[in-house]
């Protein structure tokens, strides 16, 4: 896999509100393919398609934010 570094430190930081495009959970990964071609990925689908992607696509830039996963718990996991 091709990750372009100067890309995705151009790229807006995911938000809150970018939600996976297969699943809509929050999406932790940013798959560019183009200028006006992504795919957004929440951190489970991004493992199940990352092989498939790297082989199919070897110059996609990657924005993986994976690391953020559980950083802050959400309201539901605090409720009393």
């Amino acid at each position: 896999m091709t990750i372009t570094t100067e890309r995705v430190l151009q790229s807006d930081p995911l938000k809150i509100a970018d939600r996976c495009d297969q699943c809509g959970a929050q999406a932790f990964v940013r798959v560019v393919f183009g200028p006006s071609r992504d795919l957004l990925f929440c951190g489970h689908h991004y493992h199940r398609h990352e092989p498939t992607l790297v082989a199919r696509h070897p110059y996609i830039t990657v924005r993986d934010e994976r690391h953020k996963i559980n950083e802050k718990p959400s309201l539901s996991a605090n409720a009393d």
